[in-house]
């Protein structure tokens, strides 16, 4: 009795508002048998899961289970994000920041008499680690160089950077006091550098509840103070946090870390990325002997306090990012919140919304009803999937996936964006001797109590399956809440009908 109920949950669920894809009529594979597990399994009686996996090709819908249920999606929302901005900028764009001057040049006594304005453009990979060609600051040599051909030795100003390309609310208003101090919490800014964050090094004692000691701040951010209560603790991970606000340069340590270390790194958000560039600049300057007159600043420094610069500016030089398709990569292998902020930032500007959160993600949403995803029970509030604001069912991740595989003209940028199982990514330590191992591309996705994986597997039969999984509130630890859907996830490689 119970196995005909189980048949009847599912033939509900397959014929329920989703007209575009046909049925599979034959049910009688392992598939079943597994998401059957799941559905009864103790560790998820308390939780809401939902599944939908579909044949790319011929429309036949393989297997699924509240493929309708609206749930937290954590980083798998970085799929939509990803794929919005390939689908407006293309996998070739650019981003761009300017480095201008105002006022005059006296060639004579080669004095700037006017300020160095760095004009951010939404580039969150300016002095990133991720790439050869950002990385080492080759940013700033590129700068100082553009300055001393002008024949500068002093600036009668200031180095200002100008992070108005994006609204000056760096950070999701859904986003968790425990997150926006950390790396992992770090919001899109106009101007970005470093990757939003920075690393201290701490050392600890051999005694638990030893206080431990900041030996370094890397790179220094000056003014940045910081109250640390992080102790030693009788651990092999780090579980240290950091709290602070945007803008605001103190910054609460708290938690433990393992003992006896010497320069354990736990990594924050830069407070305010714009300053740090032009303080960096600055820095940069005087090193090699050029003076300035003020300190560096921003434009939202001055405005506050009533001041205005000068409008006219001329360029010294552009700095381009890499590729869009090389960041999207990036973003969706190793999950990098930031990135996936500027994209939803940057895809509501193309949109024609206003650069925030809110603004953008709205205009996301409509951009993709508009494709003809219904929509209802989304809510996106962020564009990393770090916010437990956030919802979208299977269904519409599943449309997202047939759309760029059948009707995108970027599928090959957005496929080849996703972790390799078994052997890239946030999915390198699994699938391990498996039928599925290099035959999934997926994106991960793990908040407090969430586990999703969202993406594409080709199956023994040859089918290529795009699919979704979801579960929240699950009563088992994340990893294995992973465990049980990495099994489902290898059931569908081994599909062989």
């Amino acid at each position: 009795m119970k196995k005909i109920l189980f048949i009847f949950i599912l033939f509900s669920t397959f014929t329920n508002g989703f007209s575009q894809f046909r049925k599979l009529e034959n049910r009688n594979h392992n598939l079943n048998k597994e998401l059957d597990e799941i559905i009864h399994d103790n560790d998820f009686k308390n939780a809401g899961f939902a599944f939908l996996a579909i044949d790319l090709n011929s429309g036949e819908t393989i297997a699924g289970y509240n493929s309708d249920m609206a749930l937290k999606p954590a980083s798998t929302q970085k799929l939509i994000t990803t794929a919005t901005a390939l689908e407006l900028y293309g996998p070739d764009y650019k981003f761009e920041t300017k480095l201008e001057y105002t006022g005059t040049i006296d060639t004579v006594n080669h004095i700037l008499y006017g300020d160095i304005i760095i004009m951010g453009g939404g580039d969150p990979t300016l002095g990133s680690k991720y790439f050869d060609t950002t990385k080492n600051k080759q940013f700033l040599s590129q700068w100082v160089n553009g300055i001393k051909s002008l024949g500068i030795d002093s600036v009668a100003g200031a180095v200002i950077a100008d992070a108005g390309y994006y609204s000056l609310d760096i950070v999701p208003p859904t986003w968790s006091w425990q997150n926006m101090g950390n790396y992992f919490g770090a919001g899109a800014c106009g101007l970005s550098i470093y990757d939003n964050y920075y690393s201290i090094f701490l050392n600890s004692g051999s005694t638990v509840g030893d206080t431990t000691i900041i030996s370094e701040l890397m790179p220094e951010i000056p003014g940045l103070v910081f109250e640390n209560a992080v102790i030693a603790d009788s651990i092999s991970y780090d579980n240290a946090y950091i709290f602070g606000a945007p803008y605001s340069f103190h910054r609460s340590l708290r938690g433990e870390i393992p003992l006896n270390k010497s320069d354990f790194v736990i990594k924050g958000s830069i407070p305010d990325p714009a300053c740090l560039a032009a303080m960096e600049l600055e820095k940069a300057l005087v090193e090699i002997g050029v003076g300035l007159k003020n300190k560096a600043t921003t434009f939202r420094i001055l405005k506050q306090n009533g001041e205005y610069p000068d409008a006219n500016r001329k360029e010294i030089l552009t700095i381009y990012s890499p590729q869009l398709s090389l960041i999207i990569t990036e973003t969706n292998v190793h999950s990098i919140n930031l990135y996936a902020e500027h994209f939803l930032n940057h895809s509501g500007i193309k949109l024609g919304s206003n650069p925030d959160t809110k603004s953008s993600a709205e205009a996301v949403q409509e951009f993709w009803k508009e494709k003809g995803m219904d929509i209802q029970g989304m809510e996106l509030n962020d564009g990393s999937g770090l916010s437990t604001y956030n919802q979208f069912t299977p269904r519409q991740m599943v449309f997202l996936l047939n759309y760029m595989k059948n009707e995108s003209r970027y599928f090959d940028a957005f496929f080849h964006s996703m972790a390799v199982a078994g052997e890239t990514g946030t999915i390198e330590n699994m699938f391990k001797a498996s039928v599925a191992e290099g035959k999934i591309r997926a994106k991960s996705g793990t908040i407090s109590r969430v586990k999703a994986y969202s993406g594409y597997v080709e199956s023994l039969s040859g089918r290529e399956i795009a699919f979704s999984m979801v579960v929240n509130n699950f009563s088992c630890s994340s990893g294995t809440a992973r465990d049980k859907l990495e099994r489902l996830m290898i059931s569908l490689a081994e599909f062989n009908k």
